[in-house]
């Protein structure tokens, strides 16, 4: 089936009927858009909705409600229509609804016309309305406004809010807060907060409170380091000055527009350095307000100029001690050494020459310390000096050695070695002679042939020692000390006679020292043997016999304890022992023989032949205990008493309590220092010494050293005024106080002491280190300006 063709004239009656309608419909579009005009209020939100806001409980606002211009209108001048009337418009405002239902009326005032009122409105004549209500509580309160004109309505949302009233805090700018510390003291900073109300709306703000608190930069190092609680304390003050609390007692009361003061007090800051914080101060509405501060902590600059003073003083004191105390030290040190060596090299009894010249040499050192520890001259003393001495004290030593082995060479004619010795002597008691006459006498003392004077000088003790040895037999008779003399001590000399031409010169001495000690040892033991008889000896009763052996046991105590040492000393122990034993028994003898003369009554004169040869032969005893010769004492003593007992008949004498062991155990109030305690009676004279042995005595003790301590010897100083050498302290003291005023200026502006946050460990040492090298530098600098002219004037 096929659809009917249409015909081409209904085609062409439906086309120019829709052109005549769009024809039609473009003529009278411009007088459609004008006859609905619109209407427009300034201030719509995004929502198209008008939004007021407030913070008392009347609001009161103008609205402004403009015509728009219509689409036809070529200009904003030109008029509508022909003819037509002006547009006019009312305003309606619905009330204000809240949100539990309340409703709030509003009153209208369109220009100046109370109430709802039709008025002319034009694109260039605005209309303006007065809204105005009461709100009875915060909150939004929602309504709407209604323009009505030439039939168009136009409904606009309108939403008032109430909110509280509460005022707004606005910091001024703040200026930094500075501090100090020094070590575990520190100073309080205190950070002033000045700020304002700008909303008009007075009231309680607060509290306060540190957010944060950091060190930027300080004596650590740089860069920012938290500072902790424990570290640091802050507090903050009303405008009154009392502490704020963190509750309500750190409320402020600002009225509005008014301005309020708060007082942040910082304490206890560990370091110096720049901190910065943060306080933050809460408002009753919305975000709380932030205000950040610095505090600047440094140390006081006058801790870094005593720094520096410090380490210029310091340098001065170890310029002081290096120049000045410690070659005295040393040169005081070298003279008390040489003053010891000099008593160690006088022996105990010296020689008349020995002594002489030891007496000199003792003077010029005394003096020597004495110069040494005098204030100022002492400064003067050269190392020159004590080195000539000590050259002197050397030579000294060579020369009393070699006068000790010639004295002890008796009968051998050493005439060359004895000039030569004799030269030296004068030469030591010269205050002229310089240090290369001491040199070269010194090599001429070396070049004699010691090991030949020495092994001259064994020989010569060896022969005395036999001389001797035969001696004391034939004065003791037979008895065992003659047996022990004639059977032990030739084998000791006969070793050491055999050892002395081998090249060990040392093994032989102590082969002679042995032979000695040998012949000692039998001497001791003889008279040790005599205490410890059981039975007393007659006239004695026990406590005289117990202080005699006391007596004569402290001696030979101190003999064998020096026996080791030197024989000779040892040698004069035992024989001031055996003297004070044959005296006591020759006194105990004459006394028993006086008091036989007494119960005789003079009738025993059968007798008297007897009796005068006992008191001979005690006179004679006691004459050879004067002159010292114990042995022919002895001889004489035994005679006696054997005479004596053969014609008197004594009692059986008492049983002696003590022996070997009481003799031994010497009280230990008894040293064994020869010359530590005074002779218990007046000292005979003085007997002869030991075979080959020379003699010995006691040197007075020298002085004791000082024992005044340097610092008192640098204290008392004897003013001399200028321009004397004494002086010279006044220049050196201006000059120190010169380089340490240069020192603290300089050091205050190169180290920048006075900067806000200096301070800290490395500040102080560098402070300290400027002071003390700034003084060796300059002392450097004159040291090497004064050696430069005096080369030049060299």
């Amino acid at each position: 089936m096929s659809l009917p063709a249409r015909s081409p004239l209904a085609a062409k009656g439906l086309l120019s009927t829709g052109v005549t309608l769009a024809f039609a419909v473009l003529c009278l579009w411009p007088m459609l858009a004008g006859a609905a005009p619109r209407f427009g209020l300034a201030g719509l939100s995004s929502n198209n909705e008008v939004r007021l806001r407030t913070s008392t409980a009347h609001l009161e606002t103008v609205l402004r409600v403009d015509l728009l211009p219509a689409p036809t209108d070529a200009s904003p001048d030109s008029p509508r229509a022909a003819g037509a009337e002006a547009t006019r418009v009312t305003v309606l405002v619905d009330p204000l609804l809240a949100a539990d239902g309340t409703q709030v009326p509003v009153t209208v005032r369109v220009g100046t016309t109370e109430g709802a009122a039709e008025v002319p409105i034009s694109v260039l004549q605005p209309v303006t309305v007065t809204l105005s209500a009461d709100l009875p509580a915060a909150g939004d309160f929602h309504g709407r406004v209604v323009l009505l004109g030439d039939g168009v309505r136009e409904a606009i949302p309108l939403v008032a809010q109430r909110v509280a009233a509460a005022p707004t805090v606005q910091f001024y700018p703040v200026a930094p807060a500075r501090g100090w510390t020094l070590g575990p003291f520190s100073g309080k900073a205190t950070v002033r907060l000045t700020f304002r109300e700008t909303a008009g709306v007075g009231g309680a703000v607060g509290p306060a409170a540190v957010v944060q608190l950091d060190r930027r930069a300080g004596g650590s190092g740089d860069g920012a380091a938290p500072v902790q609680a424990q570290d640091a304390k802050w507090f903050f003050r009303g405008p009154d000055g009392q502490p704020q609390g963190p509750g309500k007692e750190g409320l402020l009361q600002l009225p509005a527009y008014g301005t309020g003061l708060l007082s942040l007090d910082v304490d206890d800051l560990p370091e110096s350095g720049e901190y910065t914080g943060t306080v933050r101060l809460l408002v009753p509405e919305g975000a709380a307000v932030e205000q950040a501060f610095t505090v600047w902590v440094k140390t006081p600059a006058m801790f870094g100029a005593f720094l520096i003073f410090l380490g210029v003083v310091t340098s001065a004191a170890v310029r002081f001690y290096v120049q000045r105390v410690r070659p005295r030290v040393n040169l005081r040190s070298r003279a008390e050494a040489a003053r010891q060596k000099l008593q160690s090299l006088v022996p105990a009894r010296p020689l008349e020459r020995e002594a002489a010249v030891a007496a000199s040499l003792r003077r010029q050192v005394d003096a020597l310390l004495a110069d040494i520890q005098r204030p100022l001259s002492g400064l003067v003393v050269q190392d020159s000096v004590l080195a000539l001495f000590e050259a002197r004290l050397q030579l000294f030593s060579l020369w009393s050695v070699l006068l000790r082995q010639l004295e002890g060479l008796k009968g051998v004619a050493l005439l060359d070695a004895e000039r030569k010795l004799k030269a030296v002597e004068t030469l030591l008691q010269n205050d002229q002679a310089t240090s290369a006459d001491f040199s070269e006498q010194a090599q001429l003392l070396r070049t004699l042939d010691l090991e030949a004077v020495a092994r001259a000088v064994l020989e010569a003790r060896l022969t005395e020692l036999e001389q001797q040895s035969r001696t004391l037999s034939s004065q003791r008779g037979d008895d065992p000390v003659s047996r022990r003399l004639q059977g032990e001590l030739p084998l000791y000399v006969l070793r050491a006679r055999q050892q002395l031409p081998g090249p060990d010169l040392e093994t032989s001495r102590r082969l002679v020292e042995t032979a000695r000690e040998a012949f000692l040892e039998i001497l001791l033991t003889d008279l040790e043997d005599a205490f410890t008889a059981k039975e007393l000896p007659g006239g004695f009763t026990q406590e005289e016999w117990a202080a005699l052996r006391l007596r004569v046991g402290e001696q030979l105590a101190r003999a064998r304890a020096r026996m080791s040492a030197s024989v000779d000393e040892a040698y004069l122990y035992y024989q001031s022992a055996h003297a004070l034993y044959l005296r006591e028994l020759v006194d105990n003898l004459e006394e028993a023989l006086t008091q036989l003369q007494a119960q005789s009554g003079g009738g025993l004169n059968t007798q008297s032949d007897w009796r005068t040869a006992v008191d001979a032969r005690l006179a004679t005893a006691r004459e050879q205990l004067d002159k010292g010769e114990a042995n022919l004492a002895s001889a004489e003593y035994r005679a006696a008493r054997e005479d004596f007992a053969r014609h008197v008949t004594l009692p059986p004498p008492p049983v002696s309590t003590g022996g070997r062991l009481a003799l031994e155990s010497v009280p230990s109030a008894v040293t064994l220092d020869p010359f530590s305690q005074p002779a218990v009676e007046s000292p005979p004279p003085p007997p002869s010494p030991l075979p080959g042995g020379p003699a010995t005595g006691n040197l007075s003790p020298l002085p004791p050293s000082s024992t005044k301590a340097s610092t008192d010897v640098l204290v008392h100083l004897d003013w001399i005024p200028l321009p004397r050498s004494r002086d010279l302290w006044k220049v050196e003291l201006a000059v120190l106080g010169m380089m340490s005023i240069i020192a603290v200026l300089l050091g205050l502006q190169v180290l920048d002491v006075f900067a806000p946050t200096w301070g800290g460990s490395g500040a102080w040492m560098s402070a300290f280190l400027w002071g003390f090298g700034l003084h060796q530098v300059g002392n450097a600098t004159f040291d090497g300006l004064w050696g430069m002219v005096s080369r030049l004037e060299k």
